[in-house]
């Protein structure tokens, strides 16, 4: 059965402000993290690609990884359209795979967990894939009331944002250290009976 991120793919690269937010994170990365020409990264619960295409020109390889095979085939599509060599885009779901073999000096993960049920269980699998010294980037939303999500994609969320204490404590527990914080990006967006709000998005980032 289709899944509501498999029904969004065709059009998911439609939305502008999903786009700004994508290049924000991007370079928020570029700032946090120095990039080099022979870094492996893994781009989890990549979507569309945005975000592995944004970085890909400045690393040896992107492996973009997602649980949905409509995300999946809209991004396969993009590689072919624009011969990018350097990105392979394949299905992994860390909530249900196994931690694969693979490792990899930079893992990005973009407003991603809070989709994710136990937030602290697949940091570790991230601690597990990363290289000795690897970097972790994590971006997403703060704590929100609930609100930033419509109704069909609310069915998918598991955590209205995170406290970024917290979100440090958990990556600290995971086994990260150096973890460094700062606002990547604010959505603005309409809330049904109150007007429009802004949604601060975090980048924290960690080595292991």
């Amino acid at each position: 059965m289709p899944t509501y991120f498999d029904q969004a793919a065709t059009t998911w690269d439609d939305n502008p402000v999903r786009v700004a937010l994508m290049r924000d994170v991007a370079e928020a990365i570029f700032r946090q993290v120095q990039l080099a020409s022979d870094m492996e990264l893994l781009d989890y619960g990549c979507g569309t690609g945005l975000i592995s295409f944004f970085l890909a020109p400045h690393v040896a390889a992107v492996t973009a990884v997602d649980s949905s095979e409509g995300m999946l085939a809209v991004l396969r599509e993009k590689i072919d359209q624009t011969g990018t060599r350097n990105i392979r885009a394949m299905r992994l779901d860390l909530e249900q795979d196994a931690v694969p073999d693979a490792r990899f000096d930079l893992i990005v993960v973009n407003m991603v967990m809070h989709h994710v049920a136990d937030s602290e269980r697949m940091l570790r699998n991230f601690h597990a894939m990363l290289r000795p010294a690897g970097v972790l980037c994590v971006s997403d939303l703060d704590t929100e009331p609930g609100v930033f999500h419509d109704s069909e994609a609310a069915a998918t969320v598991h955590h209205h944002g995170f406290d970024r204490q917290g979100f440090r404590g958990m990556m600290e527990r995971s086994g990260f250290h150096d973890v460094r914080e700062t606002t990547a990006h604010t959505i603005r967006k309409p809330v049904a009976e109150s007007g429009e709000r802004d949604f601060p998005v975090f980048l924290m980032t960690g080595r292991r």
